[in-house]
């Protein structure tokens, strides 16, 4: 029997859980369950979109690890700057509140100057005031005191006009009397003179007497006027006295008159120092007014900035912790990378005619996976309703259940991982064999296979960031499980040697499978715009005992006798079983993809073996960010005679084309819907040919 490709890639999945947030989503569409045996494809539906999804996924993987690392880096470069930036608004607030503190300061001492200029402006313009009365009081006493003195000047001018016209008599008197004196006084020497004159001629005597004569004239003269004299020089001295006395009363009057001066002098300058201080006082005071204006505006001027201080400080604040979350998260993202948590649910129907049937099967999967730096875990059941169309063929009930469980321990260049995959039988039990179906036809031609345990480990080496080599090894404990089916014809003459009357039968079919030993070895490119997947399966040969006990056979009145007895054992031995995949995915532009696939298959046996080959060529298209599309031709073949154990007959040469269309629609960030149709066609012996459709609306959800 064929090796399952479905368990195979729902290993791979649960290993390669962590791709990151854009490909957590599609994990869930590659998650399956476990299924019959089948050959190198059991349901193309399902396996071949999920490979080509496991590559799709791993180069978004490397997308989205470069993305994180950059994303680290820029939220490391960008907590600098917010830093920076926190540090800079601080001390921006810092110097806005010591601005507001020194403006406010300002403010007040430009208030306080304020009110004290004022007070001194009032107390100058009072003085001023008061100046300015006491020089206006100065002049009018000047201007009151000034024709007194003018007065006495008129007084002192006539006075001094009576004095000076007698002193002119007077002098003009004492002039002449001056001149009839020093005649007279010198007589004697005039006499000489005036003989001398004559040199004591004779003939100039009456010269010298006449001389004489005149001079003794002049004397009476001289009396009389010296008598006028007399009376001026009195008078004169009576005029003194009187020029005097009015002199020393304007002197006085002047005296007085200049202390007046003075002090209306020192009025006016007092005034002039008054309304000069005013006027000072008044420019003060309009300066410090200013000052008081723009201390006023620098205040508030200081308020808004040290408004937009605090407001920035809390934006820093803001973009720092905002920035800090990112960087927490961007670090935890990258140190965690793929880790995260997913649920898919949906329904799969399959519907199908062929060899004289027409049978269906729905089933609603239910998968879980989450994902750690270290450990990946998988669930995955479901329930169906299927029906071949053959009687007893109908089953309805929950699927097998399988978990997975990995442990990582990665590194730079090796990834070693360590895995179990567990298979629960919680499918339905001990169903009849004609509820079972032919290969191909529906996700699941079997049941219940009892409980599996699968160890395994995985070795991979990355010669570079995109390309790798796997090797796997996996050994499966298999444990025992039950079907019925139906006696044929042949089977039921066999019996009636022991139960003559038996004309039908029915078997209860205990199976007890050996164990399986699987290897692989992958290797994979994982280019920007082409992905490539080779890998090579071996099974190892493996066999299957089993025990036939009949249950109960019925006879040709429809009577049933319970029999319960040991009908049979053996051994069905399993050839090895060889699976060669290459996948690929080739990016022609930014919306439009190749993708193409070969599948070979041999699987021993003693009748010579079963070759099988498929090939598929598809084409995929993405619409916007939200929409994708592709369709798949698919071709397939098999050669050689193999035992369907399901069906209890043998197959052999066969033909399948199949005709996939998929449409994917991303909802948001962390959940899609995936929709599959596929038109098939399977021709073999008339035993062996169907053809039907298949379809899959799926829901994924990412956490």
């Amino acid at each position: 029997m064929a090796g399952r490709l479905s368990d195979d890639v729902m290993r791979q999945t649960a290993q390669r859980a962590s791709v990151g947030v854009l490909a957590s989503i599609s994990m869930l569409s590659m998650l399956q369950p476990a299924s019959g045996e089948a050959s190198a494809i059991n349901n193309v539906i399902s396996d071949i979109p999920a490979e080509f999804e496991s590559l799709s996924n791993e180069r978004d993987r490397i997308r989205s690890f470069d993305e994180a690392k950059r994303n680290a880096k820029e939220a490391a470069e960008a907590l600098v700057l917010a830093e920076q930036d926190l540090q800079a608004a601080r001390q921006d607030k810092q110097d806005a509140e010591a601005s507001l503190a020194e403006a406010q300061k300002s403010l007040d001492e430009a208030k306080i100057n304020l009110q004290r200029i004022a007070q001194e402006l009032a107390n100058a313009q009072v003085e001023s005031a008061q100046r300015t009365r006491e020089a206006i009081a100065a002049q009018k006493a000047v201007a009151d005191f000034a024709p007194q003195v003018w007065a006495q000047e008129s007084v002192v001018q006539s006075v001094q006009g009576r004095k000076q016209g007698l002193q002119a008599s007077y002098e003009q008197l004492g002039q002449d009397l001056g001149h009839l004196s020093q005649e007279r006084n010198d007589l004697e020497e005039r006499i000489r003179k005036a003989w001398d004159s004559v040199d004591y001629a004779q003939n100039r005597v009456g010269d010298v007497m006449a001389m004489v004569n005149r001079t003794k004239a002049i004397v009476p003269e001289q009396e009389a006027k010296e008598a006028q004299w007399q009376e001026y020089e009195s008078q004169l001295a009576d005029m003194e006295s009187e020029v005097e006395s009015a002199e020393s009363q304007l002197e006085e009057l002047n005296s007085q008159l200049d202390a007046l001066q003075e002090a209306k002098a020192a009025a006016e300058d007092a005034e002039r120092d008054a309304r000069e201080r005013v006027k000072e006082l008044l420019n003060e005071h309009a300066e410090v007014g200013k000052d008081l204006q723009d201390s006023k505006f620098n205040v508030t001027e200081a308020e808004k900035w040290n408004t937009d201080a605090a407001q920035a400080v809390v934006s820093a604040e803001e973009n720092y912790t905002e920035t800090k979350n990112w960087q927490t998260k961007a670090d935890y993202e990258l140190a965690n990378f793929g880790a995260g948590k997913g649920i898919s649910s949906g329904f799969e129907y399959y519907s199908w005619h062929g060899a004289g049937l027409n049978g269906h099967q729905l089933y609603q999967p239910i998968e879980f996976y989450t994902s750690e730096k270290k450990w990946d875990v998988s669930l995955t059941t479901g329930w169906l309703s299927s029906n071949t169309g053959l009687p007893e063929g109908s089953v309805n009930g929950w699927t097998d259940t399988t978990v997975g469980v990995t442990f990582k321990n990665d590194h730079k260049k090796n990834d070693v991982h360590y895995f179990v995959n567990v298979n629960v039988p919680t499918g339905k039990d001990n169903v009849h064999q004609n509820a079972m179906m032919a290969d191909n036809l529906a996700r699941f031609n079997s049941f219940n296979e009892g409980w599996q345990f699968t160890p395994g480990i995985e070795v991979t080496h990355k010669y570079t960031e995109r390309d790798s080599i796997t090797g796997r090894l996996s050994y499966t404990f298999r444990g025992d499980y039950k079907y019925r089916r139906s006696y044929s014809k042949e089977e039921v003459i066999g019996i009636k040697d022991d139960y003559p009357n038996a004309v039908a039968a029915e078997a209860q079919e205990d199976i007890d499978p050996g164990n399986k030993f699987t290897q692989e070895l992958e290797y994979r490119h994982i280019g920007d715009t082409h992905q490539l997947g080779v890998k090579l399966t071996h099974e190892n040969a493996t066999s299957a005992d089993y025990k036939n006990t009949l249950r109960y056979f019925t006879d040709a009145a429809g009577s049933i006798t319970n029999v319960d007895q040991l009908y049979g054992t053996g051994t069905n031995h399993d050839g090895e079983n060889w699976i060669l995949h290459l996948f690929g995915n080739k990016d022609m532009d930014s919306s439009n993809a190749l993708q193409y696939y070969v599948i070979g298959n041999y699987q021993a046996a003693d009748t010579g073996g079963t070759h099988r080959y498929y090939g598929g060529l598809g084409w995929r298209h993405q619409f916007d960010k939200k929409q994708s599309g592709y369709v798949m031709l698919n071709f397939g073949e098999t050669h050689g005679q193999s035992y369907n154990w399901r069906l209890n007959k043998w197959d052999s040469n066969r033909h399948m084309k199949a005709l996939l269309l998929g449409y994917d629609y991303r909802l948001d960030d962390s959940s899609e819907l995936r929709a599959k149709l596929e038109r098939f066609n399977i021709s073999g012996s008339s035993a062996d040919s169907y053809h039907g459709w298949k379809m899959s609306l799926m829901w994924n959800k990412s956490f």
